[in-house]
């Protein structure tokens, strides 16, 4: 950078380095793709333990041969994965979904019947602010909670808005793929559903809401009220009382709630402070229709007699009522001192009645809270919600006991009946109940596919996918780095029968579009011998001519393995390998490096009790020259992985990338040149950038070489790298282009070890 000398002095540049450090990848990132039991549909999750599969994917089921396939890639050394949920669309299976004022569609991102009756969303106005200029709350805005029963989990969405011109509409919030929603998506409206909503005054709070209502309005009814006496003097927009012939630190209290009787709207105020026995404070400027007038209404505190409510639910379509209910409930006892906020209202409320209910309707409770209701002014309203036990979407009703009980009521005191004003909506808007009440117009339910009670498992069709959408394993376009791509359902037997193979599945399809993604990814596939293979005939007719994949970016195993089934009491149940397969690899890759054969007397098999066929050394004798890598079973070693060879691993082929170790660790090279010299790009294309990039991939070279990941003693028989006038000509730099060329000596697998001995005669001294 140019610096301007203008006094004498030392001046300190500086200078940009030529190094650039390159850094090497990760090697063992598998990526899972295929069925699971819930989970978001068609998006890579990444997952570091098989605790995270469980929580996100519901764990071991038996009809998902993924969630064994990561069980045992975690069992066997595997330390990070990425999952892909592939439902059967193509067999029928749907998302629950749940409409709301016919306008509104959430629907599940994860399809299946597991999500039917167990997402709830609910809307509220609670804690939201009064618009400006005190217009009360603004209309449009509204707080999301999701709720995931089974899980245990909530997401929660405050403020955001119905109106799609904003940046916080519902749909872009909920639907943000970073930061929004993990359970359910909106659907896209259609364009008379927009315009409906555009034209929409407020939105449908879950739960029964009340009218309009004060702390004064309940305790000037529950426990009565004091006049003082004398002049309170207040002006319009100001909250400073002023009071004549009356002390108000002998008969005021901060907190309490007071009206003025010169003002013709009754409006209620409270207490803020009392700074002398004649000024006091209010919470919020005066706005009466007249100025304050000779006395002052004091709500008292106390409640003097006993006020009851009962609480009722309907549930189900026809209209019925659980047994257990209608209750009634002692809200408040007499002598009860009343709060003088109406969030400790409802505290009291709901305690009442969910005392009750735990003995009436063991499980089921309810919410009350204080909530902000829209419109023009900031008024606030009780709010109850219910969650019962097989009805999510039970709609709560409230009324006054019996005149027969003898005891006072409060429903229309508390404004909780639809006499005084209430609305009734359900408790909450479920999704997959098939019921239609209140605002909640539609509410179908989510299939496992097109057969009533049959879970569909996913189809050739819906295990690819679409790349224009990213779905199938084109999901896996949007992860930044895998190394190992496993698909179990590739080969996924037919159900109850172990030996077929699944109809709905054509493996050479999917492997050869998985192929062509690893080709693409620079990523590693592993590929299982089907269901069907059982004998070493079966093989060789299975690698050489069935398997429809040729591709060193790629690998085939036989047999199928068995292991316990911890879904079936641990009875000994057939297997893919693949799952098996990416965990050795992650362990060899950890301990020895990834130029390091996955293969030997150290690639035990953990949880591998035996295999469908036990293979003789004459047998792995006929299948290892094909290219397809066996599992054996030795005294003291165990279940091991005894091959290492490449989908163009064939003797016949004569290829280069004959071997698993040497095409992983090219891979691997290419993966971090490509991260680490990004930094080249534009830069100026002379002899000073072709030596920084000499420097560069040179010091990345020799710290593989000095790991022991090359062939050679020395750097020069081990690698080298050439970027100079040789490779870049003048035509190139016109062009823009840099060639830079890096070549090594990849360490080849001992497959044949041969030890000869011979007789000598012993030799006289």
């Amino acid at each position: 950078m140019a610096t301007s000398y203008s006094y004498p002095g030392v001046y300190v540049q500086e200078l940009q380095s030529a190094s650039h450090p390159i850094s090497g990848v990760p090697t063992s990132i598998a990526a899972f793709v295929g069925y699971t039991k819930t989970g978001i549909d068609n998006r890579a999750q990444e997952i570091f333990s098989f605790g995270d599969f469980e929580r996100l994917y519901g764990g071991v089921v038996a009809n998902s041969e993924l969630s064994y396939a990561v069980q045992q890639f975690f069992q066997n050394g595997g330390g990070q994965a990425y999952i892909v949920r592939t439902p059967a669309t193509s067999l029928g299976a749907k998302a629950a979904q749940v409409q709301f004022q016919t306008n509104f569609t959430f629907q599940a991102l994860s399809s299946g019947t597991a999500e039917n009756g167990n997402l709830l969303l609910d809307i509220d106005y609670i804690g939201l602010t009064p618009g400006g200029s005190g217009t009360g709350v603004d209309a449009t805005v509204f707080n999301l909670t999701v709720t995931d029963l089974a899980g245990g989990t909530t997401e929660y969405y405050p403020s955001i808005t119905f109106n799609n011109t904003k940046g916080n509409w519902v749909q872009t919030v909920v639907n943000d793929p970073d930061n929004g929603s993990a359970l359910v998506q909106m659907n896209q409206p259609t364009a008379a559903q927009l315009t409906a909503i555009q034209a929409m005054t407020s939105i449908a709070q879950t739960g029964l809401v009340g009218a309009a209502i004060t702390p004064y309005d309940i305790a000037s009814v529950l426990c009565g009220t004091t006049t003082i006496t004398g002049t309170a003097a207040i002006t319009n927009g100001s909250a400073e009382v002023i009071g004549t012939g009356t002390s108000f630190n002998t008969d005021l209290k901060f907190g309490q709630w007071i009206t003025f009787a010169g003002d013709a709207s009754k409006t209620p105020y409270r207490i803020q402070s009392i700074t002398n026995g004649t000024t006091m404070t209010l919470t919020q400027s005066y706005s009466g229709t007249t100025a304050a007038g000779s006395a002052i209404n004091v709500a008292n505190a106390t409640v003097s007699g006993t006020a009851d409510l009962g609480v009722s639910l309907t549930t189900t379509s026809p209209a019925t009522v659980p047994a257990g209910l209608p209750i009634t409930a002692k809200v408040f006892g007499a002598g009860t001192q009343l709060p003088m906020t109406l969030g400790g209202i409802a505290t009291l409320i709901q305690q009442a009645i969910n005392t009750v209910l735990a003995v009436q309707l063991p499980g089921a409770t309810v919410v009350v809270t204080a909530t902000q209701l829209p419109g023009t002014t900031a008024a606030q309203a009780l709010r109850i919600n219910a969650l019962v036990p097989g009805n999510p979407d039970a709609v709560i009703s409230i009324g006054d006991p019996s005149a027969a009980s003898g005891l006072n009521t409060c429903a229309a005191t508390l404004k909780l009946s639809t006499a005084a004003g209430a609305t009734a909506n359900v408790a909450h808007y479920a999704m997959g109940t098939g019921n239609t009440w209140a605002s909640e117009t539609a509410s179908p339910l989510g299939a496992d596919g097109a057969v009533a009670g049959v879970v569909a498992l996913p189809a050739t069709a819906d295990i690819i996918g679409d790349q224009a959408a990213f779905s199938g394993i084109y999901a896996l376009q949007k992860v930044d780095l895998f190394n190992l791509l496993c698909i179990p359902d590739a080969t996924r037997a037919m159900p109850g029968d172990p030996s077929a193979l699944d109809p709905n599945i054509n493996t050479n399809a999917i492997y050869s579009a998985a192929v062509a993604l690893c080709d693409q990814r620079r990523a590693f596939l592993l590929i299982d011998s089907p269901p069907d293979v059982t004998t070493v005939v079966g093989a060789v007719d299975w690698i050489s001519s069935g398997l429809g994949v040729v591709d060193p970016n790629g690998a085939a195993f036989f047999p199928r393995l068995r292991l316990p089934d911890p879904a079936n009491a641990y009875q000994l149940r057939t297997f893919a390998p693949c799952g098996v397969v990416a965990g050795v690899y992650a362990t060899t890759d950890n301990t020895r490096g990834v130029w390091k054969a996955p293969a030997g007397t150290a690639a035990v098999l953990n949880g591998v009790q035996s295999m469908i066929y036990k293979l003789s050394d004459p047998e792995n004798g006929v299948l290892n020259p094909l290219g397809l890598n066996c599992f054996r079973n030795f005294p003291v070693y165990g279940s091991v992985l005894w091959g290492a060879r490449t989908l163009v691993g064939a003797d016949a082929m004569a290829n280069q990338w004959k071997y698993v170790p040497v095409r992983r660790t090219a891979l691997y090279i290419e993966e971090s040149l490509y991260r680490g010299t990004k930094w080249v790009v534009f830069e100026p294309n002379d002899e000073p950038l072709w030596a920084a990039i000499r420097l560069n991939i040179g010091s990345f070279m020799q710290t593989l070489f000095l790991q022991g990941a090359f062939q050679g003693s020395t750097p020069t028989q081990a690698y080298f790298v050439k970027c100079d006038s040789e490779t870049t000509t003048q035509a190139d730099i016109d062009n823009g282009v840099v060639n830079i060329l890096v070549g090594f000596a990849p360490l080849k697998p001992a497959e044949f070890v041969v030890i000869q001995i011979e007789q000598i005669t012993a030799q006289q001294s």
